[in-house]
């Protein structure tokens, strides 16, 4: 029995400086922030506030934006935020220091956000199908392959 193996070249190489500094520089220019500087904070009360989280996090940095997420009927906390830092180290030292702490009693869980499915090659919104139906010209071409 043959067992292969493929492998590709991969057009930039992944070790590549500029390659790196370009693709982080664009993706950091879409907003005003590193793109590590936004922090993810889950199973808050559902009764806590913008005022007291921006108030406990303060202590590790200046912080840009404070969101807890609600709900939109009901405008009551769902139990996570995002805190948006303006330095990467200050979100990383909150991290180290607050995630699986006791906040408001209970214990929170904080990480490094990720960029949701609306930026950087989330998945294509569709349309629907077409409202005119299209019409293809017909050929008498032989295809190229046998099925």
């Amino acid at each position: 029995m043959w067992a292969a193996t493929l492998s590709f070249p991969s057009p930039i190489s992944p070790n590549s400086e500029s390659h790196k500094s370009l693709d982080l520089k664009h993706r950091a220019s879409l907003v005003n922030y590193p793109l590590a500087s936004k922090i993810f904070v889950r199973n808050l009360t559902y009764s806590t506030k913008e005022s007291s989280l921006q108030r406990e996090f303060a202590n590790f940095g200046q912080i840009a934006e404070v969101k807890l997420v609600k709900d939109g009927f009901t405008k009551r906390s769902k139990g996570y935020a995002f805190i948006q830092y303006t330095s990467q180290d200050d979100a990383m030292l909150a991290i180290e220091h607050m995630d699986q702490q006791v906040f408001d009693g209970r214990v929170i869980y904080v990480e490094i956000a990720k960029p949701g499915k609306d930026r950087f090659g989330g998945y294509p919104k569709t349309s629907g199908p077409p409202s005119t139906k299209q019409h293809l010209e017909e050929t008498n071409d032989v295809a190229d392959c046998w099925y």
